[in-house]
């Protein structure tokens, strides 16, 4: 059975060592792996560590693209710390056993603009070119890349799983692949599982976060999760199928609270388990 996370932003922000009750919580609420968003990559890995394989669970790190990460940008400062802060998530995911770095990593949540015909081949090809000395970055402690589409009231570089796949494929490194989300999907895709299929024909699904069209766990909105997994199965997807949900005040919380986070992480857990 595949790996059932969820990203600690459902109860946190800014994750750091001194949160480990969370890590713990996740798993009593029969989570078998999380996720944990990197806001500061300069934390204590061993008691994070300690706390995951006390647990038996599984791990993927999410990258917090806020303001001043941005891979893509024109000013080549921003890149470099954007790179670092890339080199960091990594070191901190060998550390603590994840082997995948997920998220909308060619820009992010913080860069939404119009640009001329040339300046946004210019941006795609900063991305391109970045992520592919970061992926080689990544290669050197065995992890992998996973490029995830944002709506477009986040970015305008990467909105369609489309242009994730056509990324994936100007990168060309085989650790490179693409994150499916369903609230993104929602949003932007004419058929949210019609592109599911296609990436998973092409061999370049490497993880998939739920999330409902409220911004709720699976469950609590109105997309029908039961052709997801069909999709899941057919194409024999062995990777995380994670919940990302967000606690009041943080990235993508509504303003409508719509349960405590324990009851939506609850909630997210039993949805799952009538497909799987």
């Amino acid at each position: 059975m595949n790996p059932i996370g969820i990203n600690l932003w459902n109860w946190t922000g800014d994750f750091n060592q001194s949160k480990i009750e969370y890590i713990n919580k996740a798993a009593k609420l029969g989570y078998t792996a999380i996720e944990i968003g990197v806001e500061n990559a300069a934390i204590d890995p061993i008691p994070i560590k300690e706390a995951i394989e006390n647990n038996n669970l599984l791990v993927t790190l999410c990258a917090a693209m806020t303001k001043g990460k941005d891979i893509s940008n024109f000013d080549e400062q921003i890149r470099e710390n954007t790179k670092e802060y890339m080199r960091k998530c990594f070191l901190l995911g060998k550390e603590i056993g994840s082997k995948l770095f997920v998220g909308p990593v060619y820009a992010g949540g913080a860069k939404a603009h119009l640009l001329s015909r040339e300046d946004k081949r210019k941006e795609w090809e900063l991305a391109v070119t970045g992520l592919r000395e970061m992926a080689e970055a990544a290669a050197e402690w065995g992890i992998s890349i996973a490029i995830e589409p944002l709506n477009r009231y986040r970015t305008s570089v990467v909105n369609t799983l489309e242009q994730a796949l056509q990324m994936v494929y100007d990168i060309n490194k085989d650790n490179v692949g693409i994150l499916y989300d369903t609230y993104q999907a929602n949003i932007e895709e004419e058929d949210i599982y019609e592109p599911l299929k296609t990436i998973c024909k092409a061999g370049k699904l490497l993880h998939v976060q739920l999330s409902d069209s409220n911004r709720g766990a699976p469950g609590m909105g109105h997309i029908d999760f039961k052709p997801v997994f069909e999709i899941l199965k057919a194409y024999d997807y062995k990777g995380h199928i994670t919940v990302e949900t967000f606690t009041e005040g943080v990235f993508d919380s509504g303003w409508i609270v719509l349960d405590t986070p324990d009851n939506v992480a609850k909630i997210g857990m039993e949805t799952i388990k009538q497909y799987i």
